[in-house]
């Protein structure tokens, strides 16, 4: 769940954290953050004043501020992650005040050194896109990738990590009144296995 919340005080609007909460329905697959247990998109550490009838404020892929997750899986598998994300946040007490948000989404599946380094070699989502598939590490020689070995017995397959940011940008602010704004993301991350 994210939630973005808005301040006004004596004309000026401080935007706090936005929170993401992660979802998967296998116990294969691992989600974590290398940012910590609750990782936020933080426009208010972006730009520290945010004002009514102002510019968009934007974080961006290769900012510190941009938010990862590292997904562990078996290799062979394809991952699917689904974000369902608002076009804007609204006013709590008042759902037709607005103000726009655009989320941005990026992957590595190339085994990258860290997920920081990985940014690098992202591959960038258009705008728009909220689901991806991709192979959870990425076949570097260009040749359809093995098949992976049946589970068997005690034949556990080896796990890999791939890695997915997520930014974006908050606005233009308008003529917004005093209030909480506030917008829900969900991540949801599921496989196949391809056999």
């Amino acid at each position: 769940v994210i939630a973005v919340m808005m301040l006004q005080t004596h004309g000026w609007c401080l935007a706090q954290r936005i929170t993401f909460s992660t979802w998967t329905g296998s116990d294969e697959i691992n989600i974590t953050s290398p940012q910590g247990v609750l990782p936020a998109l933080d426009f208010s550490q972006k730009k520290r004043v945010i004002l009514p009838n102002s510019e968009a404020v934007s974080i961006d892929l290769n900012d510190n501020l941009a938010v990862i997750f590292e997904l562990e899986a078996p290799e062979g598998y394809d991952l699917t992650v689904e974000v369902s994300a608002p076009i804007a946040f609204t006013l709590l007490d008042n759902p037709s005040e607005t103000i726009p948000f655009q989320m941005r989404m990026a992957y590595n599946n190339q085994s990258p050194i860290d997920p920081v380094s990985g940014k690098l070699q992202a591959v960038e989502m258009p705008i728009g896109f909220n689901s991806i598939t991709f192979p959870v590490s990425r076949n570097s020689s260009g040749l359809p990738a093995a098949p992976p070995s049946p589970e068997y017995g005690g034949f556990t397959r080896p796990k890999t990590k791939a890695f997915v940011y997520f930014y974006g940008s908050l606005g233009p602010i308008g003529n917004v009144p005093t209030g909480r704004y506030e917008a829900e993301i969900n991540i949801n991350v599921s496989f196949t296995t391809n056999d």
